[in-house]
């Protein structure tokens, strides 16, 4: 990023941190910025947690606007989509600790919870998409621009085409192996565009085998990267 040619650089970050992300382009002290963060206590989630997850896009980004000072930097998530995520990734975590502690998988309240969030991922998606668009469309010179995201990429991709805006997809990481449950989450959303509804047989395979990858990598690393890694490693997402 740091060599690349670009006018506009959009990030997956909440839309209400935007002027602190501001005055880190402009150099503000990285430490400071954080300690900012906590104090106004902004996040719903774990701020060290999140800092592990986006530092290095973050020190990137420090001073970058002392040397590009026309450059535009806009946090695109919204701050509503962004909690209800964090809550629902707790009632995911309650529902994990379930069934390693009783090896049950309660199918009903799995696929509740599941539908649920991938509802609000799609109101999420559009609500980024139209942002973006909207925020763009407003800048009269407009010029080449980034656009940092997840998993959501080939949603916005298609949504900035579907306007007549040049774009491609690069990936960072490839080839990506999906965990158990973004697995599952991936394979009810596209049953549910044809029509259909996952087996319970497949469901209690894949959160018990997410369940399996919580229990014996992440909560015995000491960083989800280094879990991720190790789980690789052992080749267990062939166990599909």
């Amino acid at each position: 990023m740091k060599k690349a040619d670009f006018d506009n650089l959009y990030l997956n970050i909440r839309r209400d941190l935007g002027g602190l992300i501001e005055d880190l382009a402009l150099g503000a002290p990285y430490e400071k910025f954080i300690e900012e963060i906590k104090r106004l206590k902004i996040l719903r989630e774990n701020v060290d947690y999140w800092e592990k997850t986006i530092k290095p896009i973050l020190l990137v980004l420090r001073g970058i606007k002392l040397k590009r000072p026309s450059l535009r930097i806009i946090c695109y998530k919204n701050p509503v989509f962004d909690d209800l995520f964090v809550r629902e990734a707790e009632e995911i975590a309650i529902l994990i600790f379930r069934v390693n502690s009783t090896g049950k998988v309660d199918v009903k309240e799995w696929r509740n919870l599941l539908y649920r969030i991938i509802n609000e991922a799609t109101e999420s998606g559009e609500d980024e998409a139209n942002y973006i668009l909207r925020t763009y469309s407003e800048n009269a010179n407009r010029g080449r621009t980034i656009c940092l995201t997840d998993f959501s990429g080939k949603h916005l991709l298609k949504s900035i085409r579907s306007v007549g805006v040049d774009a491609i997809i690069r990936y960072i990481i490839s080839p990506y192996h999906f965990a158990p449950l973004e697995t599952l989450m991936r394979e009810m959303v596209v049953l549910l565009r044809k029509g259909f509804a996952i087996s319970d047989e497949r469901l209690i395979k894949l959160v018990k085998l997410h369940a399996e990858y919580i229990r014996e990598y992440v909560l015995t690393s000491s960083e989800y990267d280094e879990a991720y890694e190790r789980w690789i490693k052992d080749e267990r997402f062939k166990n599909y």
